[in-house]
């Protein structure tokens, strides 16, 4: 019986090949906890890095493309303005290192408020640098284009030097130039604190080596924020090289908006005219500009300008888009008292 049983054992199929005895299963062995959740880790990590990379690449290529280009957002409130207010705008300029895209963030924060008076733009210019001259040019190109007769000007931190010559230049055009409102803005360079240097210099005294971390880090950062184009990785290398440069002194001073920070009020030819309003909305506690000092030095770079003072305390630097209600209710004061809003009906005649 067993010899017959090997025999139809080995029996062949239809094909003419002997039947093969089956493969033992393999075991199967569970992948440990440990090695997928690193796993998974580093993808996440991966699809981050990406992802960042990908959108300063995104936010590059947008700053460089729209390059001294005023930007009016196309939305509802914007088009009711602009039927309520023919012939006016707003211009919002960005401070150092903000991005176009940043700039529009800050605009859409403060767009309820201006829109009280007019529709509201927003001009991007390039973190190469800051060229007066082209500015001017795309807001007389803007000017042309829609028909305005009266801007408001809102200068966020650095922005509001800019917005100070910028309005004298265009009021020698014959533009009515109305208001200029300063968000945190320095009127002159010793307004500004410079806190990452303080800081910086002070933990490589107390901490050897401190120092030069706390240099590099705010290096990597800073090319990070001002990729110019550039990938990640020269981002950052281009950061790190300018942060351990001996001739720096100073880690936010040294940007590309440097020397016409520095050379302020040097640019202004006192030509704003006296009828322009200056509004000023600062946080006592700024950490980066003295706001008692930036409120004293432009009372005294425009001593003839009426201004109006609105302190918005604890919101740190020029942050609109960070503290929008309490910016919106600050920049409608600054506006009922420097240009009260317009009559919704005629006012009624006495009869006598």
């Amino acid at each position: 019986m067993t010899a017959r049983a090997d025999i139809l054992s080995n029996k062949q199929h239809g094909d003419g090949k002997p039947n093969k005895p089956a493969p033992a299963a393999r075991a199967t062995r569970q992948i440990p906890d440990m090695p997928r959740r690193l796993f998974l880790g580093i993808m996440g990590a991966a699809a981050l890095g990406t992802g960042f990379r990908a959108n300063i690449a995104a936010d590059a290529r947008l700053t460089e493309r729209s390059r001294y280009r005023v930007a009016t957002p196309d939305n509802e409130e914007n088009r009711t303005a602009a039927a309520r207010f023919p012939g006016k705008t707003w211009y919002l300029l960005a401070g150092f290192m903000v991005s176009y895209r940043d700039a529009g963030r800050k605009l859409e924060a403060l767009q309820p408020a201006m829109n009280q008076r007019a529709p509201a733009s927003y001009i991007g210019y390039s973190n190469d640098g800051i060229d007066v001259a082209q500015l001017f040019i795309a807001i007389q190109r803007d000017v042309y284009e829609r028909k305005i007769d009266t801007v408001y000007f809102y200068g966020d931190s650095f922005g509001g030097m800019v917005a100070v010559v910028l309005g004298a230049l265009l009021a020698q055009t014959g533009l009515k130039v109305q208001l200029v409102v300063m968000g945190s803005s320095p009127s002159n360079v010793s307004d500004t604190l410079d806190p990452g240097k303080e800081y910086i210099s002070l933990a490589g005294k107390v901490v050897p080596y401190l120092g030069l971390i706390g240099r590099l880090a705010a290096g990597v950062w800073g090319g990070l924020a001002n990729p110019n184009g550039q990938g990640m990785y020269e981002a950052a290398r281009s950061g790190i090289a300018g942060s351990l440069n001996q001739d720096n002194n100073s880690l936010i001073l040294n940007t590309t908006q440097a020397t016409f920070l520095q050379a302020f009020p040097r640019q202004y030819n006192g030509e704003l005219p006296v009828s322009t309003g200056i509004g000023l909305i600062y946080d006592p506690e700024d950490f980066i500009v003295d706001a008692a000092k930036a409120v004293r030095g432009w009372e005294a770079l425009m001593p003839s300008n009426r201004n109006v003072v609105y302190f918005v305390p604890n919101t740190g630097h020029a942050s609109p888009e960070i503290h929008p209600d309490i910016y919106k209710t600050a920049l409608t004061v600054v506006l009922d008292e420097l240009d009260p809003p317009p009559l919704t009906s005629k006012p009624v005649q006495p009869i006598f």
